[in-house]
């Protein structure tokens, strides 16, 4: 590396010595060697005139040179020793900052060179300090020019000796001293780099991703910077991609979501290739020069200086471009992009990536194996099995050389796990302890094929898993790990006994470590909060705090904490839920805190304090979108109720700007659903005056262009596309019950309304939302053979195309109707599959659909096991629970209980419909018939006995329900025939054929035949 003086003397360009002595040849010898870059040469003529001729007049330049010479020779205690007299401080002034200077170069050169880390940081410290002595004199005619540059390698010396700190301080000390330093750029990526170090150094000590972001965000603060500075460009470059790494580390820190990783993709595509660099870096380096050339005469030695230093880093920074063994940043730059698609769930546009990087690029070796294994995850991510499976044969062909080789399928085992792709994580556990049955990582492998089943719901797998493993290796490193997991089993059943002793068991073990000791800890209090032990909570959770204080559980004990001081009702409990989310502001259980707030404002009616803590929430997180939706529902339900429209819809309104699509689709439809509420609010239509109704108009037009919104900006949202036709479609009755629109018309509305909703995929949803109709017009079961061909048609022309689920629900009625069980089935199972984890609702009408298509087969079992995964509140829940009656009416003693006690609860269910009351009662009639109770009441001078409630149908509803009507009386006909009252029989049946002959055909003729037996 070249030093060049800044300041008023110039070694290179001095004017030499003519005196026609022995000290002046020397001197005229050692000055041309010097301009000749003959340093070695130029250190020897200037030490024999030190040793030789010591008085000589000029001895303070030869010792300044002789240092200098030195210096750029590589040899820096030769340097420092010659320099020393001159940067003493009885030195001459006009002499001894130059001698600092160099000295101070000359330490930190020699540190540069140390490869001992402890000896080398005490010369830095050298350099350091002789810089200090230099700063500290002051700006002077002498030592000015050294100024900047002094502060500048100060702080490069405190970074390379790990004291950030420090070198933050110079380094924006520097930057604000020389705002119009040539080389600020070099300045800000300094400062960039040390942010980025104790970026990773937070990172790496387990900081709080609060902490985190705001140092990445300096980071970042300072890259910006060099980015925008027209005096960059390789430095531009290099901040692009440091800049970029510090986007990809920070993405990491929030695993709900992948917005961190594209705003990292962006980044990493700003960097440019070398060869790309090279031309536009010559271009700057000529211009640089014709600069310095036509300014030198006007600005003197001091810019000439500047330009000089200017110019030899913009030379060197050239040949490092032009160096082709040196690495091409663009490489790395892909290889994070690769990533970036991996985390962001896209491994298709990864591995296009990779595999070009492979046929075209020139690879390290440490690079070609991160590629490798980008691929092989990329593979994992994207649910292809067998690629993934011939990828990793591969990798391990490849790089059996690899220490970590036996880590492999582990890892992306736990990254899985993380990420919640629990059947992927299972998966490469197995793949891992298959591939390594003595591997290092044999037990933590098994350990997380544990947790995998056990989130996969296969408890007694799991639990299988743990107790073979604990059997075999009970003093194994990962037990601990594995009584964990068995406790989280333990809890997720309920054995909330089980899972108490087991989370002791690990806390209190002296060979478990602080983190173990802590996680058993945490889960022994969130078992307390399970088994409603609020008073042992609160215990417990101080003592935690006592004993774990940095414990990253320390937030979700503070919550339980919290919730159980609001089972007691303390008022203190409010406080808590707010602390929790004022001290852990980064942890996902803060959100949750103060959306919990809300909640205890919502069960005390406390309208203004709701209100209060939705803001608070949503002020404090903006981006916990969960939370603020459900926020926002518990308040605009209270709101609306007070018929404060506006107030509902303004909670909605930030978050239509939210950066994620179904957070923005779902604010859309509740802000529709809020419109039309409006629009009901303001009553009969007729009853309206002009104004009135130009308003009530006015809101519903609202509604539905809110609608419209989600339809044509979200069309990939398909949860949030099903609503809003769903919500179009109750806009369409709200006009039908205003007078505007008539059943005829309901078809030319849904045309009207969507007539911009012009790709495929939304014409063919509008399409089959029309034939949907069906089920909101008056007799709109006689047209349902025709609404099926329609739909039939639009899915045979798209295959394709996802339904919503309000799409599956007609759909599937419609072939039920037509006993299309297969499609129906698949339909169902579509759905099924497709269905978010936590979505209970499409669930659970997944369910129900598969539950009615089995009905309809008569397989009760199998229509029974869906049944009961159809929630309470499921607008379904009556047709499922007559399912699983009719499964258990099949059965023997509690099961036939059960059946009687559905049927019960059917019956009297006004919400269930007629025609399900009275397929209720008949199955009521038919159990007890079964249990012997036909014609026998259960209790002497009741009606519980089986006729009775065959032949209610008939006389509660009639011909509101003729086939239910008909099955009772023909029932009833055939119990009264066994019991030898024919008569009645047959009075049973002539009351049937006669009224029912025209509505239910089928039990006429049943009942004529059996009829026609009774005189036999």
């Amino acid at each position: 590396m070249k030093w060049f003086l800044v300041g008023s003397l110039c070694l290179i360009c001095s004017a030499t010595l003519v005196r026609g002595d022995a000290a002046a040849d020397l001197y005229n010898k050692g000055v041309a060697a010097l301009q000749a870059e003959q340093y070695a040469d130029a250190a020897q003529s200037f030490d024999s005139i030190i040793t030789g001729y010591p008085l000589t007049p000029n001895i303070d330049d030869v010792r300044i040179r002789a240092g200098f010479s030195y210096l750029h020779a590589g040899k820096y205690p030769e340097a420092i020793d010659r320099l020393s007299k001159e940067a003493a401080a009885s030195a001459k002034p006009a002499y001894r900052s130059t001698a600092l200077y160099f000295t101070a170069l000359a330490q930190f050169s020699e540190a540069q060179k140390n490869t001992d880390q402890t000896a080398a940081a005490k010369q830095f410290g050298d350099a350091a300090a002789t810089l200090t002595t230099l700063i500290n004199i002051g700006a002077t005619p002498d030592n000015k020019g050294y100024l900047e540059q002094a502060t500048y390698y100060r702080a490069l010396a405190a970074y390379l000796k790990s004291d950030y700190a420090g070198a933050e301080k110079d380094l924006l000390l520097v930057i604000q001293q020389f705002p119009s330093s040539l080389t600020l750029p070099d300045y800000w990526l300094r400062l960039g780099s040390t942010y980025a170090v104790e970026t990773n150094q937070a990172v790496s000590s387990k900081q709080s991703p609060g902490a985190i972001t705001a140092i990445a965000q300096k980071a970042l603060d300072a890259f910006d910077h060099v980015s925008r500075d027209p005096n960059a460009l390789v430095q531009a470059n290099d901040a692009n991609m440091s800049k970029a790494e510090i986007l990809f580390l920070v993405a990491q820190l929030d695993a709900s979501s992948t917005d961190g990783y594209a705003k990292a993709l962006d980044a990493f595509r700003l960097v440019k290739r070398k060869a790309d660099m090279i031309p536009l870096q010559q271009q700057r380096l000529d211009q640089l020069k014709k600069q310095s050339q036509a300014q030198l005469q006007t600005s003197g030695a001091s810019f000439a200086n500047d330009a000089s230093l200017l110019i030899e880093r913009e030379e060197n920074r050239l040949k490092d471009l032009q160096d082709t063994t040196s690495p091409d940043p663009i490489i790395q730059a892909l290889i994070r992009m690769a990533e970036c698609y991996v985390m962001m769930k896209q491994p298709d546009e990864a591995r296009t990536i990779l595999h070009r990087l492979i046929a075209h690029a020139t690879l390290t070796a440490d690079q070609q194996q991160e590629v490798d294994f980008q691929v092989l995850y990329s593979y994992v991510l994207g649910g292809q099995i067998d690629q993934a499976n011939k990828a990793l044969d591969a990798y391990l062909g490849k790089h059996s050389g690899d220490p970590q080789a036996s880590s492999i399928s582990y890892q992306i085992a736990a990254k899985l796990l993380d990420r919640k792709d629990y059947a992927g994580a299972l998966d490469q556990a197995n793949r891992s302890i298959k591939d390594f049955p003595n591997g290092k990582y044999v037990g933590d492998a098994i350990s997380l094929k544990a947790q995998a089943l056990n989130r996969l719901g296969r408890i007694q797998e799991s639990d299988s898993v743990i107790s073979d493993y604990l059997k075999a290796n009970p003093t194994s490193p990962v037990a601990n790990q594995m009584f964990l997991t068995k406790a989280q089993s333990e809890g997720s059943r309920s054995d909330f006994n089980a899972a108490l002793a087991d989370y002791k068991a690990v806390r209190d073990n002296a060979s478990a470590n602080k983190d173990l000791h802590a996680a058993a800890d945490a889960g022994y209090i969130q078992t307390l909060n399970s088994m409603k032990q609020y008073d042992a909570v609160i215990a417990e959770a101080k003592n935690f705090q006592t004993q774990y204080p940095d414990s990253k559980a320390m937030p979700s004990v503070l919550l339980f904490n919290a919730l159980a001081l609001d089972q007691k009702h303390d008022p203190g409990a409010i406080a808590a839920l707010q602390d929790v989310a004022r001290k852990y502001p980064q942890d996902e259980a803060s959100p949750f805190a103060l959306f919990f707030v809300v909640n205890i404002y919502e069960r005390a009616n406390n309208v203004p304090g709701m209100i209060q803590a939705s803001a608070d929430l949503g002020k404090a997180f903006p981006t916990a979108y969960n939370f603020l939706v459900q926020a926002a529902d518990a308040v605009s339900t209270v709101l609306i109720k007070q018929k404060k429209f506006t107030d509902a819809i303004a909670l909605y309104q930030p978050l239509v700007n939210a950066p994620k699509a179904d957070v923005a689709a779902a604010a859309n439809n509740k802000i529709g659903s809020v419109w039309l509420a409006a629009a009901k609010s303001m009553g009969y239509y007729q009853s309206m005056q002009q104004p009135t109704r130009d308003d009530a108009e006015k809101k519903l037009s609202s509604g539905e262009q809110a609608y419209l919104m989600t339809l044509k900006n979200s069309p990939d949202q398909i949860g949030a596309v099903g609503d809003a036709f769903e919500g179009l479609v109750n806009a369409a009755k709200q006009r039908r019950s205003w007078g505007l629109l008539k059943d005829p018309d309901l078809e030319g509305y849904f045309t009207k309304i969507g007539a911009d909703l012009t790709s495929p995929d939304m014409q063919a949803r509008l399409e089959m939302a029309k034939a949907g109709l069906v089920f909101v017009m008056k007799d709109g079961a006689k047209q349902y053979p025709a609404a099926l061909d329609r739909y039939r048609k639009v899915i045979s022309s798209n295959p394709s195309l996802r339904l919503t689920r309000q799409e599956t629900d007609q759909y599937g009625e419609l072939l039920l109707t037509a006993k299309d069980y297969a499609t129906a089935e698949k339909i169902y199972n579509d759905l099924l599959s497709s269905a978010d984890p936590g979505d209970q609702v499409t669930l659970a009408d997944a369910n129900y659909g598969l539950g009615a298509t089995a009905l309809g087969q008569n397989d009760l079992a199998k229509a029974k096991s869906y049944f009961v995964k159809v929630g309470p509140w499921n607008p379904h829940i009556a047709d499922a629970s007559y399912g699983i009656a009719l499964a258990d009416e099949q059965g023997q003693g509690a099961e036939l209980d059960e059946a009687q006690k559905l049927y019960a609860a059917l019956m009297q269910n006004s919400q269930a419909g007629v025609a399900l009351q009275a397929k209720a009662m008949l199955g009521y009639g038919r159990v007890l018939e079964k249990t012997g109770h036909c014609i026998v009441p259960t209790t002497p001078g009741t009606t519980e006995f089986g006729i009775h409630y065959y032949q209610q149908p008939n006389l509660l509803f009639g011909p509101a329900a003729p086939e239910a009507s008909a099955e009772g009386l023909y029932y009833a006909g055939q119990a009264l025939d066994k019991a030898g009252h024919k008569p009645d029989a047959r009075k049973s049946y002539d009351d049937l054929i006669k009224t029912y002959s025209a509505t239910a055909p089928d039990w006429a003729a049943k009942a004529q035949t059996a009829e026609a037996t009774l005189g036999q």
